[in-house]
């Protein structure tokens, strides 16, 4: 388990994890930790849409050629790259849509972007020497979730958390646990290696009963309907001005049908969810509780990267580059 410092060293630690410090920018130093192992999991990125494009290009893209670069180093037989569905995510639905789908253009936004070029670059390197495997869950949710949940209760603490439409279109999404057999079953799979897989739970839900539950077991008010066109008008203009409230990838995760063709990773993967979306709902409703209701999950939201990561980053690949021509 690789750690940006020793608060997050004692936390794994504390887990049973065996922890060390090395920067995402120091392909070296990953290489080092990586010796003996036959598997990376590479699930670390940037996954705010309002992170800067600098700081994605450094964490999403240059990081994955660090890690694929030390893992061979490192004699690694494998990579399991943690991508996500929205590299085809854009102002449109997406039912029942396979890997094998692309976009006409580009993906929605920069994050949304840089996760494509980071997974075209893993899967891209896959060989017989290193197998690399791209998993693309759907949101990801659960508890100690802290890009959405967090968001959604500053969100209902404001007024109330919008559908941005009528509710009535289908939503994915994917219980931690859920996420987490699937990349251990990616890490074995032989029919794997150089092939994306989408992950989502079985349940299939409208926007308007995914995040009513949701907010019932976060203790928020039931969320309310929208007009979809004036939502996505209104998150554009917020997103040109970097103003507070729903951007337009938060809109068109709501407000837009989306249907994940998990057939392939049944099959190659032999993923099968085990937990539902009602017992995941009582979990999480039970970690809100525990860690104090809505205000508390608000305070736990990540800061989005930016400047002070990058010079943090470029600074490290720069140690790590005069350090290799000692």
């Amino acid at each position: 388990m690789l750690a940006r410092d020793e608060s997050a060293v004692r936390r794994w630690a504390g887990s049973g994890a065996l922890a060390q410090i090395a920067s995402l920018a120091d392909p070296a130093a990953i290489a080092r930790a990586a010796v003996g192992a036959s598997v990376i999991f590479h699930c670390a990125s940037e996954s705010s849409h309002r992170a800067s494009p600098d700081a994605l290009a450094w964490i999403n893209v240059a990081a994955t050629e660090n890690v694929l670069n030390a893992a061979r180093h490192a004699g690694v037989q494998r990579v399991v790259q943690l991508s996500c569905a929205d590299v085809t995510l854009a102002n449109r639905d997406r039912m029942n849509w396979n890997e094998r789908q692309t976009l006409l253009g580009h993906p929605l936004d920069a994050c949304a972007r840089s996760k494509l070029l980071a997974e075209e670059l893993a899967l891209g390197s896959s060989d017989r020497q290193l197998q690399v495997t791209a998993l693309r869950p759907a949101w990801v949710w659960g508890p100690d979730e802290r890009r959405v949940l967090p968001a959604l209760c500053a969100e209902a603490l404001a007024g109330r958390v919008s559908l941005c439409g009528s509710g009535q279109n289908l939503v994915a999404a994917v219980y931690i646990d859920n996420l987490i057999d699937a990349l251990h079953a990616a890490a074995s799979a032989p029919d794997a290696p150089g092939r994306s897989y989408h992950v989502a739970d079985r349940d299939i839900w409208t926007a308007a009963e995914l995040y009513g539950q949701l907010c019932d077991a976060l203790g928020l008010p039931r969320p309310a309907r929208g007009i979809y066109a004036l939502s996505y008008a209104a998150a554009w203009l917020r997103e040109r001005t970097h103003g507070n409230g729903l951007w337009r990838t938060e809109v068109v995760r709501r407000g837009r049908g989306c249907l994940l063709d998990v057939q392939a990773a049944a099959r190659d993967l032999g993923y099968e969810p085990t937990v539902s979306t009602a017992q995941g709902m009582q979990l999480l409703a039970a970690w809100a509780k525990k860690i104090g209701g809505p205000a508390a999950i608000a305070r736990t939201a990540r800061v989005p990267a930016g400047k002070a990561e990058v010079e943090a980053l470029v600074q490290a690949a720069n140690a790590a580059e005069s350090s290799a021509d000692v």
